[in-house]
C-alpha cells in the first residue's frame, strides 16, 4: 500500500496550525452522569462511553480530541474479547502477536512502530496500564479479562500524562472497584470446545456508604489442540487461576481509599511450534533428507492443518527439563489508590507493586530433530508511585493535570538454548572433566533500574468552541545490568567458558547508562456544532534506550538508544441522528528517530540479540462508525491503514558458511516492518431485545487483516546470493521468502444470550470464535540460515457459558 505523501502532507499541513493531545475540560453532560461507583472508575452509559483515562479527567468520548478506541466490559464479552490478545483484534490500528520465548508475553504494535522482542531489558512502545499503574514487562501480559470495568485503546505518543515507553499509544485496562451500599454479583460457567471448563465469580460487599469488598474469581482448564505425529501427544493444554480482592474506604466524604491484590498462575503445555525451513549445517550429524526446505520426517504434519507438530523428546539433550515442554507463569500484584477531592481540584496518589515469575521450555524449531531447546526463567519486580493533581480554574475554561512519578525495577532475564546437541569439544578454554558434557549457551542480565518523571499539561478554552493545549513531560532513566554470557555443562550453573571468551568465568560483565527526555504536546480543537469535533496536534513521544543483555561480543554490547517519535495527528468527530450515529476519522503522520530493533543472529549456532537503530516514517489513517438503525439493533464498523518506511537502517547480519561464519554490517532499508499490518477493519451488529417475559442478546463481528511480516526480509530477494547476509541459495532463499508472510487472517465471533427470570438476572449465552477456523502465523522466528519455527492463532472454538446476577 502506498499513499500520495506530497497530496497528504500538504493537506495535513493546511489542517495543523497549532498540534497536541488536548486536555478536554469537562463537559456538562460528563459531570452530571450517575455514578454509584466510585469517582475514579470509567463510567458507561446508554448514550455514550465516559472516559478518565485520556485525560486524567472523565470526557465524553466524543468530546475528546484523541484517536481512541473503548471497550465496556459489557462490549467484552459481546466481541468475544476474552484476553488482552484480543483486544487488538476489533481496534483499527493496532496489532498484537504472541512473543516467541513465552505464549504469556506480547508484542504490541501501533501506527508503525513495535518493540518485537520481550527481554526485560527492552521498552515497549505501546505502554500498558493496569488499575493506571503501568505494567514494565510483557511476561504475564496476556491474562484473562477477568472483572473488567474497561479498555481503552489510546492511539499515538502518549508521552506527556503517560509517560515513557507510550511513544505508540497505550492500553488503560480498569477493573471494576468496589460499590458501596451495594450487595451484589455474578457467577458462571463455561463449557467449550477441547473440553475447556471456566468457572467465574464476583462478589460485591457494599457494607455502608463508606466501605465496600470486591471479589473476582476466575478458573479454566482445557485440553491441548495439538497433536504430535510421531507420539499422538497433545499440546496447548492449559490451567489457570486468576483471583482479586479490592477494597474501597471513604473515611471522610472528600477521601476515598482503594486496595487491591491480585494473583495470576497458569500452566501450558506448549508453546507447540511447527517447522517451515530447515537447513541443518554439515556437522549436524548423519545425513537428514529434506523435501522442499522442510525435514522429510515431519513432512506427515504438513497437510494444510497448522495444528500438528512434531516436538523433540526432552530426554534427548542432557540438561532439558523432563517436563517437556511447558511454561508456567506467576504474577502478583498489589496497589494501593489514595484519592483526594478538594476546592481546587482532585489529588490521586497511585502506588503499585508487580511481581513476574516465570520458567519454560520451547523446542523453537518445531521440528522432531535435535535442533534448538531454548530455557527461559525470570524473576521481575517493579515498584511505582504517581502522584497526580487534576482540576479546572478560571470558572471552568483552564483545565490542568500534572504530576510527579517513581518507578524501580529489580530482577532477571535468563534465557539458555542447546543447538543441534552441542557438546564440549577439547580445547585450551575447555576443562578436561566437562569434554563432551552437553554444552548449553546461557544468557542472563541482573536489573537494576530506576526512573523518574514529572509532568505538566493545560487545557484552555478560549471561546465556548475553541481550546487549546500544552504539555511537558521531563523523563530520566537510570539502567544498570550485569550480564552473564557463556557456556554451561548440562544446563546447571556451572560455567565452562565465556563470550566473548576474553572475559574470565564466572562472566561477568556490567553496564549502565542514563537517558534523559523532554517530551511535549501541542494542540486545538475546535467544535465546528454542537454535534461536529475537529482537532489537530503534534507530540513528541520517548522510548528509553536499551542496555544489551543477549550479545556475544563486547562491541556488540553498546547501549541502544532512545527511540523519539515526533508525530502529527488531524481528526474529526461526529455525532448524528440525535445521538444514535458517530463517525470518527484521523490522519497521522509520524517520524521516528532511532527506532529500536532486536534481530535473533546465529553464527555457527551461537544465537544472540542484538539491537540495532533505525529511522522511519508512516503514514496512516483510522476510522470507526456506529448507528443504531433501529431501537435495540447497532451496526458499527472500523478501519486502518498504515503505511511505514524505512529512512536509515544500517543493520546486521551473518555471511558465509556455517563453522565459518561472520557478522557482517547491511543495509536494511529496503527491509519490511516484522509484526506490523498495513491494512485491517471490523464490521459487526448487535441486537438487544425485550420480548416480555425473555431477553434477547445478539452480536456478531468480524475482523480482518492483510498479511503481516514475519521475518525480517528484504523486499526484494537477490537472486544470485540468496538473501543477503544469510549465506542462503537462491532455492533457499525462495523457500524462506514463501513462508516470511503470515496470510490474510479473519476472524468471526458471534454470541446469542436469553436472558429470563423475574428481573432478567439469568442467562444462557451460546457463543464461537474464530467461526471460519482461519489460523495463520502468529509468530515466526528465522535463526540465520537455519530453520524456521512458527506458531499459530488458535482454531474455532465454541461452547455454551450459564450466568446468574444477583
Amino acid at each position: 500500500m502506498n499513499f500520495n505523501h506530497k497530496r497528504d502532507a500538504s493537506r495535513m499541513l493546511a489542517t495543523v496550525s497549532v498540534a497536541v493531545l488536548a486536555l478536554t475540560s469537562t463537559s456538562a453532560w460528563a459531570q452530571e452522569a450517575p455514578a454509584p461507583a466510585p469517582a475514579d472508575e470509567t463510567i458507561y452509559t446508554d448514550d455514550a462511553i465516559v472516559v478518565i483515562g485520556v485525560t486524567k479527567q472523565s470526557a465524553n468520548i466524543q468530546d475528546t480530541p484523541i484517536a481512541i478506541t473503548a471497550f465496556s466490559g459489557e462490549m467484552l464479552t459481546e466481541q468475544g474479547i476474552g484476553k488482552v490478545e484480543d483486544i487488538a483484534t476489533f481496534t483499527p490500528g493496532f496489532n498484537i502477536r504472541g512473543a516467541g520465548n513465552n505464549p504469556t508475553a506480547l508484542t504490541l504494535s501501533m501506527r508503525g512502530q513495535i518493540q518485537n522482542d520481550t527481554l526485560a531489558t527492552l521498552e515497549p512502545s505501546v505502554g500498558t496500564y493496569l488499575d493506571e499503574m503501568y505494567v514494565a514487562r510483557a511476561y504475564g501480559l496476556n491474562v484473562e479479562l477477568v472483572d473488567v470495568e474497561s479498555v481503552q485503546v489510546l492511539k499515538g505518543p502518549q508521552g506527556t500524562l503517560f509517560g515513557r515507553n507510550t511513544s505508540a499509544g497505550a492500553v488503560l485496562i480498569q477493573t471494576a472497584n468496589p460499590r458501596y451500599d451495594e450487595f451484589s454479583g455474578k457467577v458462571s460457567a463455561t463449557y467449550g470446545r477441547f473440553d475447556e471448563r471456566t468457572g467465574q465469580a464476583v462478589l460485591n460487599l457494599g457494607l455502608s456508604d463508606s466501605l465496600a469488598i470486591r471479589g473476582a474469581l476466575y478458573y479454566q482448564k482445557r485440553d491441548g489442540f495439538k497433536t504430535d505425529v510421531d507420539t499422538g501427544a497433545k499440546y496447548e493444554g492449559r490451567e489457570t487461576w486468576n483471583g482479586r480482592v479490592k477494597l474501597g474506604w471513604r473515611p471522610t466524604e472528600n477521601l476515598e481509599i482503594i486496595l487491591s491484590g491480585e494473583w495470576y498462575d497458569t500452566f501450558i503445555d506448549g508453546p507447540a511450534r511447527q517447522n517451515l525451513f530447515f537447513n541443518a549445517p554439515p556437522n549436524f550429524g548423519a545425513a537428514k533428507p529434506i523435501v522442499d526446505g522442510i525435514a522429510a520426517a515431519d513432512r506427515a504434519q504438513f497437510d494444510g492443518n497448522p495444528n500438528r507438530v512434531a516436538i523433540t523428546p526432552p530426554g534427548a539433550v542432557p540438561g532439558a527439563d523432563p517436563r517437556g515442554i511447558f511454561n508456567d507463569t506467576r504474577t502478583q500484584t498489589y496497589s494501593a489508590k489514595f484519592i483526594l477531592d478538594t476546592s481546587f481540584g482532585q489529588i490521586r496518589w497511585i502506588n503499585g507493586y508487580r511481581g513476574v515469575q516465570s520458567e519454560n521450555l520451547i523446542d523453537l524449531d518445531g521440528s522432531s530433530f535435535r535442533a534448538h531447546f531454548t530455557e527461559g526463567r525470570q524473576d521481575l519486580k517493579q515498584y511505582s508511585s504517581e502522584l497526580q493533581l487534576t482540576g479546572t480554574v478560571f470558572d471552568d475554561r483552564l483545565n490542568f493535570a500534572s504530576g510527579l512519578t517513581y518507578f524501580r525495577e529489580t530482577g532477571f532475564d535468563q534465557s539458555r538454548s542447546n543447538l543441534f546437541g552441542a557438546t564440549f569439544a577439547a580445547g585450551p578454554t575447555v576443562p578436561a572433566q566437562f569434554v563432551g558434557a552437553t554444552s548449553w549457551s546461557n544468557f542472563s542480565g541482573s536489573l537494576d533500574n530506576d526512573s523518574f518523571g514529572m509532568y505538566a499539561q493545560l487545557n484552555y478554552e478560549l471561546t465556548d468552541a475553541l481550546r487549546v493545549t500544552g504539555g511537558l513531560r521531563y523523563s530520566i532513566d537510570d539502567k544498570r545490568v550485569t550480564t552473564q554470557s557463556g557456556n554451561v555443562a548440562n544446563n546447571t550453573d556451572v560455567f565452562v567458558n565465556c563470550s566473548p571468551p576474553t572475559v574470565a568465568v564466572p562472566c561477568l560483565r556490567s553496564s549502565q547508562e542514563t537517558f534523559t527526555n523532554l517530551s511535549y504536546t501541542i494542540g486545538v480543537d475546535y467544535d465546528v456544532t454542537p454535534d461536529i469535533l475537529v482537532y489537530a496536534k503534534h507530540s513528541k513521544g520517548y522510548r528509553s534506550g536499551a542496555l544489551q543483555l543477549r550479545t556475544l561480543t563486547l562491541a556488540d554490547s553498546i547501549p541502544s538508544q532512545p527511540e523519539l517519535v515526533y508525530e502529527q495527528e488531524v481528526g474529526i468527530k461526529t455525532t448524528f441522528l440525535d445521538g444514535r450515529g458517530t463517525f470518527n476519522i484521523a490522519g497521522y503522520h509520524n517520524v521516528v528517530k532511532d527506532a529500536q530493533r532486536s534481530p535473533v543472529l546465529a553464527p555457527n549456532g551461537q544465537s544472540q540479540t542484538v539491537i540495532e537503530n533505525a529511522d522511519t516514517e508512516t503514514w496512516g489513517l483510522e476510522a470507526d462508525a456506529s448507528i443504531e438503525v433501529a431501537d435495540g439493533f447497532t451496526l458499527f464498523a472500523s478501519g486502518a491503514l498504515t503505511d511505514p518506511k524505512y529512512t536509515r537502517y544500517e543493520g546486521r547480519g551473518v555471511s558465509g558458511a556455517f563453522g565459518s561464519q561472520v557478522i557482517v554490517p547491511i543495509d536494511k532499508s529496503d527491509y519490511d516492518f516484522v509484526g506490523i499490518v498495513e491494512k485491517q477493519f471490523s464490521v459487526g451488529a448487535n441486537l438487544s431485545k425485550d420480548l416480555g417475559s425473555v431477553g434477547l442478546d445478539a452480536n456478531v463481528v468480524y475482523a480482518w487483516q492483510g498479511k503481516m511480516p514475519q521475518i525480517e526480509l528484504p523486499e526484494a530477494l537477490l537472486t544470485s546470493t540468496g538473501i543477503g547476509g544469510l549465506g542462503l541459495t537462491p532455492a533457499q532463499a525462495a523457500q524462506v521468502a514463501a513462508v516470511s508472510d503470515s496470510g490474510s487472517l479473519g476472524i468471526l465471533n458471534a454470541r446469542v444470550a436469553l436472558k429470563f427470570g423475574p428481573e432478567k438476572n439469568f442467562e444462557l449465552a451460546l457463543w464461537g470464535k474464530n467461526l471460519t477456523n482461519d489460523q495463520e502465523q502468529q509468530y515466526t522466528l528465522l535463526l540465520s540460515n537455519i530453520y524456521i519455527g512458527t506458531s499459530y492463532n488458535e482454531p474455532r472454538s465454541y461452547g455454551v457459558t450459564a450466568s446468574y446476577k444477583f
